[in-house]
């Protein structure tokens, strides 16, 4: 997942700074509420970890390990395809981050039902519509036949899904060490340009256009939504609702900086700003209060 924002160099001037943040926006409101919800059903638990004891610890095991195999297996598939057959490898990632955020789903949806303490078949059927979304969705991304359209929407609601699962089940130091290493290597990877030297510069760039939420003018990746949202979901599920809406506030104060910036140079990483300024909440109450 390529993080970073990009811009056509003949539509700089053109970028309407509103309608670039909507997806951020919409990604991380979709976070923040999954993490609320999450909490809300498990306010007798002060252990985060076991916010997803009562949907049953079979259930979410399972889920876990299969979300993390199709990882796995996609990424060996990705990079062995990548040289020889680039687009297919490019589609299999991107299928394999859509089935991840649907499967998650399940987890919030077995959530729900135990909160609710419906126990009937229904939860099956639930199970088997979501499941087959899913799989429905990464078959139109591997034969190509999905919209732009849809394809951003999928990436908005994927991301925030994803970002609130690890957000709300990681505590919060490792979520801020993880994440500064991570936007560290956000910036070298981008000023040295490794990743375009390793695949070459065209397929670089048409490949960041499939991973990211883009029109013909711009692009944000979705590994730059996805982190955005487990900053606000583990700030949220950890010391409130009211502190991650301010780091929510924070980082698109961030983004707004960042496309400052990047109309002026035309590629910038995404992360390091936005998430520097939406871990400040975290990390004041984590280390000094």
């Amino acid at each position: 997942m390529k993080n970073h924002y990009f811009f056509e160099s003949s539509c700089l001037a053109k970028i309407n700074q509103a309608y670039f943040v909507l997806p951020i926006l919409f990604t991380i409101i979709i976070s923040i509420l999954l993490a609320q919800f999450t909490v809300s059903a498990q306010v007798h638990s002060n252990n985060l970890a076991s916010l997803f004891d009562s949907a049953d610890e079979f259930f979410v095991t399972l889920n876990i390990v299969a979300i993390t195999l199709i990882s796995i297996l996609s990424l060996f598939i990705f990079f062995h395809l990548f040289r020889k057959r680039r687009e297919l490898a490019v589609r299999i990632l991107v299928a394999t981050f859509i089935l991840s955020g649907i499967l998650t789903t399940l987890l919030f949806t077995k959530l729900l039902f135990s909160t609710l303490k419906v126990e009937s078949p229904i939860i099956l059927i639930v199970v088997a519509i979501i499941t087959y979304i899913g799989a429905y969705f990464g078959y139109l991304v591997i034969i190509d036949n999905i919209s732009d359209r849809m394809r951003n929407i999928l990436f908005v609601i994927c991301s925030g899904i994803l970002g609130s699962f690890f957000g709300v089940l990681v505590p919060p130091l490792p979520i801020i060490g993880s994440l500064l290493l991570l936007s560290f290597v956000d910036v070298v990877l981008i000023e040295r340009k490794t990743v375009e030297k390793i695949f070459g510069e065209i397929a670089y760039e048409k490949m960041i256009t499939e991973i990211a939420f883009s029109n013909k003018e711009w692009g944000i990746g979705i590994g730059d939504l996805t982190c955005y949202s487990i900053v606000v979901a583990n700030t949220a599920a950890n010391f409130g609702f009211l502190l991650g809406g301010f780091s929510l506030l924070l980082i698109l104060v961030g983004s707004f900086l960042s496309l400052e910036i990047t109309i002026r140079k035309g590629r910038l990483p995404g992360l390091p700003i936005s998430i520097v300024l939406g871990l400040l909440p975290a990390i004041i109450q984590s280390i000094f209060l």
